[in-house]
């Protein structure tokens, strides 16, 4: 894993020195050329100035006689043809300092842009790989699981017709969680890929075809789902990635919170936004875990509660695609010991 990351950061640091290079050869190019357009142009400029006659100087010498006028004359060129090589020095000395300083300054800058343009791809591949290794580790535990626990039972010689059945049937539960985890894992990819389609939603429905999905669960845990706030709201979106996101929100607070506890889900609009905001008063959120709740596969502290166990940490990752989707956001207020609050806004 570090050489495949080291791997990674070489690649990285190639491509940003390569393309920092082509940025600095276009930036000294157009300095280059520019600069040998003003040094013609200029050069030019100073040569006619200093070849056309003075009229002050013309007139001063018509009213001298002798042989001392061509002298002077030719004193005269001579001073004009120093003054053009001075000057012309003084620009090319002046366009080469320039040039200097566009070199330097402009490899500086080419670099911060060359960084700043594969940032993003940077990141996109080290989600790729981290994504890659977490789903291999998260396929390959409960397999192996599966494996060592049927291999124990065939090797015991007095194995019985209920203990096989027993195993057998914990296979079953592994295999449901495989394909959870597979189905979880394929619904992230097309949120990312695909394009949702858009239409006028109640929130009311989305709401209570969230709240029919989770009921058994509630029920079965004693946990009251309590409904508050505005019920006439409706917004632009995807009934049924927006239902998958509050199942999601609301099968973790049933989750986390105790027996006979109570979930309040309330709905708001303001001017701008649509906010949905789901709270339970279980063990609340680690401020250290927060950042990181919505990466996947990952899993907050365990001790929280035992059926943490039961997770693969995919689920709240969908969540956020799909709001994400619709132009939204999720943030989460929590204190441990006093519950969690995670609240959907979506654009009104």
């Amino acid at each position: 894993m570090s050489s495949g990351r080291s791997m990674q950061a070489s690649l990285f640091r190639n491509a940003t020195l390569r393309l920092t290079a082509m940025y600095l050869v276009i930036l000294m190019s157009i300095s280059l050329l520019f600069s040998f357009g003003l040094y013609q142009i200029s050069s030019d400029e100073l040569q006619k100035g200093i070849r056309r006659p003075n009229s002050n100087i013309e007139f001063v010498l018509r009213t001298l006689s002798g042989t001392d006028v061509e002298d002077i004359r030719n004193t005269l060129g001579k001073l004009r043809a120093d003054q053009l090589q001075n000057a012309e020095n003084r620009l090319r000395t002046n366009l080469i300092l320039i040039n200097m300083f566009i070199l330097v300054s402009g490899g500086l800058l080419s670099y911060i842009l060359a960084r700043r343009t594969l940032e993003p791809i940077e990141r996109a591949h080290e989600a790729q790989s981290r994504f890659t290794a977490d789903a291999s580790h998260e396929l390959r535990t409960p397999i192996a699981a599966m494996k060592l626990e049927t291999e124990v039972a065939l090797s015991d010689p007095k194995l019985s017709l209920q203990d096989a059945k027993l195993q057998l049937e914990s296979n079953i539960e592994e295999l449901d969680k495989l394909t959870a985890l597979t189905e979880n894992l394929l619904h992230l990819a097309r949120i990312g890929a695909e394009k949702i389609e858009l239409a006028e939603v109640s929130i009311k429905d989305v709401i209570q075809a969230a709240l029919e999905r989770v009921q058994s669960k509630a029920t079965k845990k004693k946990v009251t789902l309590k409904r508050t706030g505005s019920k006439k709201i409706t917004t632009t979106g995807n009934m049924i990635a927006l239902t998958e996101a509050i199942t999601t929100i609301l099968d973790n607070a049933i989750k986390y919170s105790p027996e006979k506890g109570v979930v309040v889900i309330n709905t708001k609009k303001t001017a701008k936004h649509v906010i949905i905001t789901v709270t339970d008063k279980g063990a609340g959120i680690l401020p250290t875990d927060i950042p990181f709740l919505f990466d996947r596969f990952y899993q907050a502290d365990p001790s929280r509660t035992e059926s943490q166990k039961h997770g693969f940490g995919v689920g709240l990752s969908i969540a956020q695609a799909a709001v994400e989707a619709h132009g939204g956001k999720i943030e989460v207020e929590s204190e441990p010991d006093k519950g969690a609050s995670f609240s959907v806004i979506l654009p009104a």
